[in-house]
């Protein structure tokens, strides 16, 4: 996709004015106004900043909610990115759990004009109408986690959420029984990577001959929702033996649920990575989670629109793998989870 710029024809209105005798001959690119002026009667130097300088590109990153640790985790590896490349200024915007909001930042940035987009949408099928806007515009877009149900984009950057979630799942059912009882508390299923994670889980899990009793949807993905569901979960299934929750900050309402029941037996899966999730798992109180590595997705998604706005090739399709993190490996893998996984906040 390529954007055209509305101040292309006036700057070649005053390319031609300078050369038909005017004084002074401005030049504007994206890092800020320029101006060079020449004694009347002589040529300007000539300058080509495209040739001799390198491009400055604005990028909107539309997030789906900063309240949630794993979306800053991704939002700081697009910044990361920016500051590392150096000719590139980030901008995120907060969709706050809405997909009309996410609509409005949208053609908010598209009035302005940015170079282009990097989303994480609210949910898959709301994604779509938001490509539209962008490739009407003629701007590129990077997704970097939970995809689209259709549109056009340049890269797609996505965990493996199913081989994460079922390396859980399996993991889990090494430590159960036939006929154990396990329940779910997983993100919204108009998401692909939601779907992905409750299949892959099942999946891993099969081998115990463990039995899923129920599963609850979440909205917020917070942690009252995952303390919510569970007491309700502990109540409803007094023999309950493991609990799988598809998102971080849930997973740590699970653990406050079960620690006030005193139902300390109930093993604890998780998915996604911030420092209170490791502590708990060094502890023992939370038997594992699948890590994904929003810092390095973020960083890929920039990289896959500045490469895109270069001229470069890109892949459509980029995935990147989940770490498998328990109280075994976890001061094997610390060092990694810090640099791709989650910030010390």
């Amino acid at each position: 996709m390529k954007k055209t710029l509305g101040f292309a024809a006036i700057l070649l209105s005053m390319s031609l004015m300078g050369c038909s005798g005017g004084n002074t001959q401005e030049t504007e690119n994206q890092a800020g106004a320029a101006e060079t002026t020449a004694p009347s009667g002589e040529s300007a130097p000539s300058t080509d900043t495209e040739d001799t300088e390198e491009k400055e590109y604005q990028i909107a990153y539309l997030c789906p909610s900063m309240d949630n640790p794993f979306w800053r985790y991704m939002a700081t590896g697009v910044e990361r990115e920016a500051e590392k490349l150096g000719n590139v200024t980030v901008t995120t915007y907060d969709s706050k759990n809405s997909a009309d909001i996410q609509y409005t930042n949208a053609q908010d940035v598209i009035v302005k004009q940015v170079d282009g987009i990097v989303i994480s949408p609210t949910d898959s099928a709301s994604c779509v109408a938001v490509l539209s806007l962008a490739e009407e515009a003629g701007i590129p877009v990077a997704i970097s986690d939970i995809g689209t149900d259709s549109g056009e984009y340049v890269t797609y950057v996505q965990t493996n959420n199913l081989d994460g979630a079922r390396e859980e799942g399996e993991y889990l059912a090494s430590l159960l029984s036939e006929g154990d009882q396990v329940a779910e508390i997983v993100g919204p299923q108009a998401r692909q990577n939601q779907q992905d994670r409750k299949a892959g889980f099942e999946e891993g899990l099969s081998s115990s001959g463990a039995e899923v009793v129920d599963f609850r949807q979440m909205e917020k993905e917070n942690r009252s929702e995952g303390e919510t569901y569970t007491q309700d979960y502990l109540t409803a299934y007094p023999e309950l033996k493991a609990i799988f929750c598809t998102n971080g900050d849930a997973t740590l309402g699970v653990l406050a649920a079960c620690q006030a029941a005193g139902r300390d037996e109930v093993l604890i899966m998780g998915f996604d990575c911030n420092e209170e999730l490791l502590e708990e798992i060094q502890a023992g109180t939370i038997a594992g989670i699948s890590a994904q590595q929003p810092i390095l997705m973020g960083a890929k998604a920039l990289d896959g629109v500045i490469a895109h706005l270069n001229g470069e090739e890109v892949e459509q399709i980029q995935e990147v793998e989940t770490l498998l993190v328990t109280k075994d490996n976890i001061n094997e893998v610390y060092d990694t989870l810090t640099e791709t996984a989650m910030v010390i906040e």
